[in-house]
């Protein structure tokens, strides 16, 4: 997933105003409201079977690194090179899955995709229902050692919400001014009107909305702000990047973790038992497959599907699954070379042959086809404009092209060399596209490298995939708001058109309506055509079996996760 962002991650959550459905197949319920305040909004994540921290761990508080289950290095065989730990500059997934153990934000996910607070203590809602009063949890330090207040908040959400669509649908939303630091630990946001999505807007699950210290916060939400400040609170801290080589966190001793909820994946208590964790750029997924099956490495993040059923059969390995991913190839509609030409782009869309290309990725047990925009097997899925899914009509696309007024300008395809989960992918589609009479140019680059070059003006097309957590509802979809790419979406008039209708979705109270707003920015999906859909897909996750505690809900997080060696 890429920046703005791939990875670009799961679980149906519709964050509408009345209705917010939180997790694949039913609802889960959470008030809006906090803990000290009543009220009829919308109910947005809340487990009502919590329960507080029984382990015997936290009675290690204070030397983090006794007991049995604590120490030892955890070494990850990372999917993709590194150039950035910026969640702002980039919702990459290597960026977000490292950041996720180095940062906090207000809220999190928990294993069934609920929000819970994270870095707050408790919320209230006024009697309009407008202004939001927040309370921040005592205890919190950065890894420099300073406090964590509300004049670091507020202008990290303000740096993230330029870049996230849920931020972006929470900003549009607030008063003038409706921004306000009440003290070091208490501060608030109104709103224009009634709004019961500001909970799960705030979880909202990528790019992950990092709380930072407020100098490195006021760094423009675009501008990458470096290697030197890659500070946050969480439980590790940074201690030695050595960039294409490994990136090494360790515990950090002065981290407090809540003690009223277990941990579930990056909610609740949050237990660092390993004393470090190492992720490794490895050049090949053969050399990422000895490593492992040799105790070079615990984890293989992401490895090439064509490994799943000899990571299976390795009586020494245990592999999970994340099954919610969709590979997709993205457009930059803002391009000044060929991809800018709408007809163009749906002449590409019209050629692609689905089947052939998940074919060439990983056995066919790991994929299937799905038209929709949001997960086929989910309350969201639709199959409106399904007639363009799929059509491989390489004739069709070649009369297109033609009439299109391309005349031999060259394409740029940014396809990664490095990536074992997308690099496939340009192999299929450069001949593709010339085949439909594209002059098409694929350097050859790896992952960062194609990270740092999503702002320049002149790519056409990336190769990339994306999972449902990243996207789950038009609320949070990137591809809608016009924030993917660094706004490389922002400029087309379609853009414009799915943006007031994912506002009209927010505030829409009727389910059967909400579905019909989705047919409709789906239709609209299809026509603009900024991103081809290919089929779903599920991640793989092999690791030795000394890691204990380890699992996959969304990405791989090792939190609470240790080591029996």
């Amino acid at each position: 997933m890429l920046s703005r962002l791939p990875l670009l991650i799961v679980v149906i959550c519709a964050l509408s105003l009345f209705i917010v459905a939180c997790s694949e197949d039913e609802a889960a319920t959470t008030s809006d409201t906090g803990t000290t305040t009543e009220t009829t909004e919308v109910s947005e994540a809340t487990d009502e079977t919590t329960e507080p921290v029984s382990d015997s761990t936290l009675k290690t508080l204070g030397d983090m690194k006794s007991g049995e289950k604590f120490g030892g290095t955890l070494k990850v065989a990372a999917q993709a090179s590194l150039e950035t730990l910026d969640t702002s500059f980039s919702g990459a997934y290597v960026v977000t899955t490292i950041s996720a153990h180095v940062w906090e934000r207000l809220f999190e996910r928990d294993a069934g995709f609920n929000a819970k607070p994270q870095m707050v203590s408790g919320w209230e809602v006024d009697d309009a229902g407008t202004t939001y009063t927040f309370t921040l949890r005592d205890g919190m330090t950065f890894h420099d050692g300073s406090s964590v207040t509300s004049g670091d908040v507020i202008p990290s959400l303000k740096r993230m919400w330029e870049t996230t669509a849920a931020g972006d649908m929470l900003k549009g939303q607030m008063v003038e001014d409706g921004w306000k630091e009440i003290d070091d630990h208490t501060f608030s946001l109104t709103f224009k009107q009634p709004m019961g999505v500001v909970i799960s807007g705030m979880a909202a699950p990528w790019p992950l909305s990092n709380i930072w210290p407020e100098r490195v916060a006021n760094t423009p939400a675009q501008e990458d702000y470096g290697e030197e400040n890659a500070i946050g609170s969480g439980p590790y801290k940074v201690s030695e990047w050595v960039r294409g080589d490994k990136l090494v966190v360790e515990r950090f001793d002065a981290y407090v973790p809540r003690t009223d909820e277990a941990g579930s994946y990056l909610a609740g208590s949050k237990i660092a038992y390993i004393d470090t964790i190492e992720w490794l750029e490895i050049p090949s997924e053969e050399s990422k497959k000895a490593a492992l099956q040799t105790g070079e490495i615990d984890v293989w993040d992401g490895a090439g599907l064509d490994f799943y059923t000899e990571m299976v059969d390795d009586p020494n390995i245990d592999v999970a699954k994340y099954d919610k991913h969709f590979w997709t190839y993205d457009f930059n509609v803002t391009s000044t070379g060929p991809a800018s030409n709408k007809m163009i782009r749906q002449a590409l869309q019209a050629a692609t042959d689905i089947e052939a290309l998940a074919a060439s990725m990983g056995p066919s047990d790991l994929w299937s086809l799905c038209p929709s925009r949001y997960r086929c097997g989910t309350p969201l899925a639709s199959t409106v404009g399904e007639e363009y899914y799929n059509e491989k009509d390489v004739e069709k696309a070649k009369k297109m092209i033609a009439e299109s007024g391309y005349a031999g300008e060259t394409f740029l395809l940014m396809n990664p060399n490095d990536y074992a989960t997308i690099t496939p992918m340009g192999q299929v589609l450069k001949p593709l596209f010339e085949e439909v009479g594209l002059t098409v140019e694929m350097p050859s680059m790896d992952w960062a490298t194609l990270l740092s070059r999503l702002p320049d003006p002149d790519w056409d097309a990336i190769t990339d995939w994306w999972v449902q957590w990243a996207s789950p509802d038009p609320v949070a979809d990137p591809m809608l708001s016009g924030t993917l790419y660094f706004g490389n979406f922002g400029d087309d008039p379609e853009v414009e058109r799915t943006k007031a209708l994912r506002l009209q979705y927010a505030f829409e109270p009727d389910a059967s309506k909400q579905m019909d707003l989705i047919g409709e920015m789906q239709l609209a999906l299809y026509d603009s055509a900024p991103q081809v859909m290919l089929a779903q897909w599920a991640s793989i996750y092999p690791y030795s079996k000394v890691v204990k505690n380890f699992d996959v809900p969304v990405f791989p997080v090792y939190i609470n996760a240790w080591l029996d060696r």
